[in-house]
């Protein structure tokens, strides 16, 4: 599968075939708090042509009105209907479930904020102090469980404890700390999964076809555009390098095709420039 550098017949063919950009953020159009140069002037290149912009995120820490926000301070265009999050998506996610009972959020107050946006009774975001002993750690007669709790949700979260663990039974190492007691695989909202792009896709009526996923990360953002039927631009600006890109091309397992992106730049000015 081949990638190929965005030439100026390249970037016109992509403007011409395609109407919805999805960016992912941090490494792409910014670092930290810090816009990448370039970056902001690409996206009102793209919105000066017609297109769409769509801010695509895993990070769970900020509301979408947060989002807004910071791209608006470095000088991005953004309405909330524009952005994802995974904090936004997986309280759409679980509200389309129509789960009685409770959410146990092991998580930050963003994501209580979201929940809250949909009507989600929800507890447990903040510290939850160990009971007892540290011989008690651990025993059921301990521990209080709230039999209405339905869902458990996790997400980053600076409190995230043995305790929290032992309830939820829970992103990354929490995740895998937790799915294997409790005997129940998640659902995982952010990338490289697809639930994400599945609810943009409803909620605007998208095309596959007609949507770019333009990212820094060859297992993540390349591999959903892939996954999904969109089209991918790899910026170099963030986590993959072309050596990762040759080395997914080099490999023989299948699901290496995913990680090899349809095009690549060196950062958004450059692909501005030859738009």
């Amino acid at each position: 599968m081949a990638c190929r550098k965005v030439d100026r017949a390249i970037a016109r063919k992509i403007i011409d075939s395609i109407d919805n950009f999805l960016f992912d953020c941090d490494g792409v159009l910014w670092e930290a708090s810090k816009e990448i140069p370039g970056s902001a002037d690409t996206i009102a290149a793209l919105r000066k042509l017609g297109k769409k912009i769509f801010y695509i995120t895993n990070n769970s820490g900020k509301t979408r009105s947060q989002y807004v926000q910071k791209c608006k301070s470095l000088g991005f265009h953004a309405a909330e209907e524009d952005v994802i999050c995974t904090g936004h998506a997986a309280a759409q996610y679980i509200n389309a479930q129509n789960l009685k009972g409770k959410v146990y959020c092991v998580g930050n107050t963003s994501m209580g904020v979201e929940l809250d946006s949909f009507g989600i009774k929800h507890f447990g975001i903040g510290p939850d102090e160990v009971p007892g002993s540290i011989e008690q750690i651990g025993i059921q007669q301990h521990i209080n469980l709230d039999p209405e709790v339905s869902c458990v949700l996790v997400g980053f979260d600076p409190h995230i404890n043995y305790m929290k663990m032992t309830k939820a039974a829970s992103t990354g190492a929490v995740v895998g700390a937790i799915k294997i007691p409790a005997r129940k695989e998640p659902v995982v909202v952010g990338k490289p999964n697809s639930v994400m792009f599945d609810l943009l896709k409803k909620e605007h009526n998208l095309d596959p076809s007609r949507c770019m996923m333009v990212g820094d990360s060859c297992h993540t953002d390349i591999f959903v555009a892939q996954k999904c039927g969109m089209s991918s631009l790899l910026v170099l600006t963030g986590v993959s390098s072309l050596e990762d890109v040759k080395r997914y091309q080099d490999q023989s397992d299948p699901e290496s095709k995913f990680n090899i992106p349809d095009f690549y730049c060196t950062d958004l000015k450059e692909f501005g420039n030859l738009i």
